[in-house]
């Protein structure tokens, strides 16, 4: 007797059921990735524009130069270029007659200092005396900002006696290069900081007087932000800056 094959649809449908159920399964899952990845971009979209927002990255204006600062003339300096002065550097020299020892005073002299052209406007120092900082100190708001007329260096004689040296900027017989001075100074209202780098020697007026040479300046145009002495590009390393679209697309991708 031949066999009949069955024709009823229900027992068909448990089949096509699990079929079913095992080609979802895949597009599922891919569907999912993709969303995944979407909402990765979209986020890193937000996170690119957050960081292309104006005036969000400071920037160092840098100006080398190569100037000698002159003999008992103030030399002024603008640190931003408004064509408002900032600092005025004076180097001086003093050579006396013959002074009596039990009077105290030198007899002759030669000093560098820096005034600043407001009160607000200081340099980094300590106790009367600018510091020669070295390259890549932070100079910010926990500088060591003293008076707004201060010394870089001093020498100082009386007759028949060595020369005193006082200050940083004025080793005994010696001389100071590229080495920076702290500023802190104000424009339109904010606080800024910055730096000017110099080459210094200072002598008895009898012994080779004053050097100071100027051969560079820069600071930070986004105010209360600090700068390394020293540092002449706002630019950041590319390992801290943000990834591009392009670069957070691809990672999305190969999740």
């Amino acid at each position: 007797m031949p066999r009949h094959t069955s024709t009823d649809s229900s027992l068909k449908s448990p089949n096509k059921s699990r079929n079913k159920s095992r080609n979802l399964t895949p597009l599922a899952s891919a569907t999912e990735k993709k969303l995944s990845g979407y909402a990765i971009l979209a986020a890193a979209s937000g996170v690119a524009m957050l960081a292309l927002a104006p005036g969000a990255e400071a920037k160092v204006v840098y100006t080398p130069t190569n100037q000698k600062l002159p003999l008992n003339t103030t030399f002024a300096l603008d640190v931003n270029g408004d064509g408002i002065p900032d600092f005025n550097f004076l180097a001086t020299t003093f050579l006396g007659g013959a002074l009596r020892r039990d009077t105290y005073t030198f007899n002759s002299d030669a000093a560098l200092t820096v005034a600043g052209a407001v009160q607000s406007n200081q340099a980094w120092g300590v106790l009367g005396f600018v510091s020669a900082l070295p390259a890549g100190v932070k100079i910010g708001g926990n500088g060591k900002f003293a008076a707004s007329h201060v010394f870089l260096g001093l020498v100082a004689a009386t007759d028949g006696e060595p020369p005193s040296y006082f200050g940083q900027w004025a080793p005994k017989n010696g001389n100071v290069k590229n080495h920076y001075v702290g500023l802190k100074f104000v424009i339109d209202g904010e606080t800024h900081y910055g730096w000017a780098r110099f080459n210094v020697q200072i002598r008895q007026p009898l012994h080779g007087k004053v050097q100071a040479v100027l051969t560079g300046y820069a600071y930070e145009t986004v105010a209360n932000a600090p700068i390394m002495a020293g540092q002449t590009s706002g630019t950041e390393d590319a390992a801290t800056r943000p990834a591009t679209l392009g670069q957070l697309a691809a990672g999305a991708a190969g999740r």
